[in-house]
């Protein structure tokens, strides 16, 4: 049975996977008290993917899915701002927004990711992911002339999402389904689908880039 569990939220314009470092830059009272409390209480805060409104101001309205973070590492800068190194850890869905106090809050059930590899579903996906994404992050690579060395990714279908998706220039509601998915199989089969799309147009876009940069090599005055 899921127990419901009030926290602290952070809406934001990005997607926040477990695992993944989120360096913030809080700076509006609100946000400032919540740091405060939580510096205080050690507790964890949810990230959630803004669906309506900005990050400054009025309150969001949030994606019904995010992530609780920790703060690792922090620092106060000048105004008072606070500068703080967090971290993902677990997924959940919000079940009910609460009126603000003064900060953003939220009742939230917790996404118990089971450990589902070994099923008969998952285990293609995740070879397909494993293979797909080294060619893909190589060929974004190239489009900044960077290189990757080898890459150890994990077997586990949710750790390799959760280490993935970050990593993919995708829009962040893209980013915002590959959280919410539940089931362990079809998060890694999405990712495996947006994978396959993504290589396709970055080879294409590589392929652009070099022909732009080398198209003048031959060219005599």
């Amino acid at each position: 049975m899921n127990v419901s569990t009030e926290i602290p939220l952070f809406p934001l314009r990005t997607v926040l996977f477990p695992g993944m470092a989120l360096p913030l830059q809080i700076f509006e009272q609100r946000y400032k008290t919540m740091t405060r409390e939580l510096l205080g209480s050690g507790g964890v805060f949810g990230v959630v993917l803004i669906k309506e409104g900005s990050e400054t101001g009025a309150a969001a309205v949030p994606h019904p899915f995010g992530t609780t973070a920790v703060i690792e590492g922090w620092r106060e800068a000048e105004r008072g701002r606070f500068l703080l190194s967090t971290r993902g850890v677990r997924r959940f869905r919000l079940t009910r927004l609460l009126p603000p106090d003064p900060y953003p809050r939220g009742e939230i059930e917790y996404v118990e990711d089971e450990a589902e590899l070994g099923g008969a579903h998952a285990g293609p996906a995740v070879e397909t992911v494993r293979a797909t994404f080294p060619a893909y992050f190589r060929l974004a690579l190239a489009l900044s002339d960077q290189w990757a060395r080898g890459l150890d990714l994990p077997r586990d279908a949710h750790a390799l999402v959760n280490l993935v998706a970050p990593l993919l220039k995708v829009d962040e509601e893209v980013k915002q389904r590959l959280l919410e998915v539940e089931p362990a199989a079809d998060r890694v089969a999405l990712l495996a689908e947006v994978l396959d799309e993504l290589l396709e147009r970055t080879q294409e876009e590589v392929i652009d880039y070099r022909r732009r940069k080398f198209e003048g090599f031959g060219a005599r005055n």
